[in-house]
């Protein structure tokens, strides 16, 4: 029979070394990166994951909306928050809290002045620091669309009268002004019994008349007047 003389303390002595040479590795990260422990880091949730505006180039601001940064029911962990946004446009209130068990409201604002029309990107960083020292951060994007603003067809007015039955009518002179009785020269034309004035300034009430010119050049006295407002 053999005798044994040795247990391979080579084997055990590895094992050990592979063990400690995990932890340390473990230590080393969790001080590297101030990692939250999961208990806590599932205590705090952040709502909506994003956020996305709307409004027209040159018009209102879009309506605000809110952030819902609350814990865990059954937690309770103390938590100090904040928030910082990545663009100018961007307005958050409050910026900083202390949240435990209760839900916090964040209200973010949009500002649309002296923006073109486009689509804008940004975020909001929501940072949560709890009891035990660690830091987590969570980053809700944020979409801006400005639309152009709608083209709008200028004001026109469209004068329409029943037609002289002369056989020796040439056409018509529509008169224009902006005081009752006071016209500019007249606009010149043919047989027609309709006509639309477009271009006028806004913010005015023009009154106009018609009259009727035959072959020879006579010209009749003036229509009724009519009279509206261009806004």
């Amino acid at each position: 029979m053999k005798t044994i003389t040795h247990v391979h303390p080579i084997t055990v002595s590895f094992a050990i070394e592979r063990v400690w040479v995990w932890m340390s590795v473990l230590l080393v990260l969790f001080a590297a990166t101030n990692i939250i422990p999961v208990d806590e880091a599932l205590a705090q949730q952040v709502s909506p994951s994003s956020l996305s505006f709307s409004a027209t180039q040159g018009g209102a601001n879009p309506t605000n909306q809110s952030i819902s940064l609350s814990s865990h029911k059954k937690r309770g962990v103390t938590k100090n928050w904040t928030m910082t946004d990545s663009a100018s446009w961007l307005t958050i209130s409050p910026a900083s809290g202390t949240i435990s068990t209760e839900t916090d409201q964040v209200i973010v604002s949009a500002n649309v002045s002296g923006l073109a029309a486009g689509t804008y990107q940004a975020s909001i960083l929501v940072t949560l620091a709890g009891d035990k020292g660690g830091t987590s951060q969570i980053s809700v994007p944020v979409t801006l669309t400005v639309n152009p603003p709608s083209i709008s067809s200028p004001p026109s007015i469209t004068l329409q009268w029943t037609p002289n039955s002369e056989s020796d009518l040439a056409g018509y002179k529509v008169y224009i002004g902006t005081a009752s009785g006071t016209y500019g020269a007249p606009l010149v034309l043919g047989k027609v019994s309709s006509y639309t004035i477009s271009g006028l300034p806004t913010g005015n009430t023009y009154f106009m008349a018609i009259t009727a010119v035959d072959t020879s050049g006579n010209e009749s006295g003036y229509s009724n007047e009519v009279s509206t407002s261009v806004y």
